[in-house]
């Protein structure tokens, strides 16, 4: 990853972001942002926090299972850099196992499989949740085409969370069709490791604790949406934000969360705002703690002392 990069980027990307939400703010009806507001607002950005803690042990767990032992506290340090400074470039989820081999490459070396790995886990989670959500929520009746086609996609993109899962325990068998180049590099670190017990653990806790984080910020904001129309609004924003386009998926997370809410019977004038401030809580704040993250990072490494 190339620091000033991502700084010019994501400088930019909040430039813009604030923009948009002077222009929201300006045109939209914004309730009064009260104290029990803010509280609640802050109990999502601790459950943020939480959730970056356990996509960090999954990490954890998915290196020591190449027979390698990484700390708690650097695992969620990876955690942050990956879910927060690499979202910064617009590569989707690819550049994400990079960002966390690279900010833990002093304690331990080639650990890109092992975040293969849990990105792997993760977006199958994603995917299964994604999957119930559409297939138990009922949109609004106003919506009968969106009701069916959500309806019919749901069943597929469950199918397709079970097979990523399952079939991420085979990553070992599978670098052996990988190019040369790419086998040698990642082989030592991308092995058979079935996601039991523990995996599936750190997998739920984190996607269940972000998609609480956007039920806590729909609900200050007094919008009542129930447990499972939370869950295919989440799942569905954050499947179509990890592709690649935007920085952090920038517009692309905030029109599919607008579009979804609307099918279930939410007007958009009532939920730009809530939307705007579970993007702070979901992208800005696990991005500066990432910036913190990865800077701390690289001040303690060989680089740095080399060039001090």
């Amino acid at each position: 990853m190339n620091p000033k990069r991502v700084l010019w980027i994501a400088g930019i990307s909040a430039v813009l972001y604030i923009g948009v939400a002077y222009w929201v703010i300006t045109n939209f009806e914004i309730p009064p942002l009260s104290g029990s507001v803010l509280a609640l607002v802050v109990l999502a950005g601790a459950a943020q926090i939480g959730a970056k803690w356990f996509f960090g042990l999954l990490f954890r767990e998915s290196v020591r299972g190449t027979g390698r032992v990484i700390r708690p506290w650097s695992a969620f340090k990876a955690a942050l850099v990956a879910a927060g400074v690499a979202r910064m470039i617009p590569a989707g989820g690819a550049i994400t196992p990079v960002a966390m081999s690279w900010t833990i490459r002093e304690e331990v070396d080639g650990t890109a499989g092992a975040g293969v790995r849990t990105v792997l886990l993760n977006y199958s989670g994603l995917l299964i949740m994604t999957g119930v959500g559409l297939l138990l929520a009922r949109p609004s009746e106003s919506a009968s085409i969106a009701s069916i086609s959500l309806f019919v996609l749901a069943p597929f993109v469950l199918l397709a969370g079970l097979a990523v899962m399952f079939g991420s325990g085979k990553l070992g068998t599978l670098a052996r069709f990988l190019p040369r180049f790419a086998r040698e590099k990642i082989e030592q670190s991308m092995i058979d490791h079935f996601p039991g017990w523990e995996s599936q653990l750190y997998i739920w806790a984190r996607l269940v604790l972000e998609a609480v984080a956007l039920g806590i910020v729909l609900f200050a904001f007094g919008i009542e949406v129930n447990a499972l129309q939370v869950i295919a609004a989440f799942g569905v924003s954050q499947l179509a934000g990890g592709l690649p386009g935007t920085p952090g998926g920038m517009g692309i997370v905030e029109g599919a969360l607008a579009i979804i809410l609307a099918a279930y019977g939410f007007p958009v004038a009532t939920t730009v705002a809530p939307i705007l401030v579970f993007r702070l809580v979901s992208l800005w704040l696990p991005a500066g703690l990432g910036f913190l993250a990865g800077g701390s990072t690289f001040l303690r490494s060989d680089a740095a002392r080399a060039a001090g």
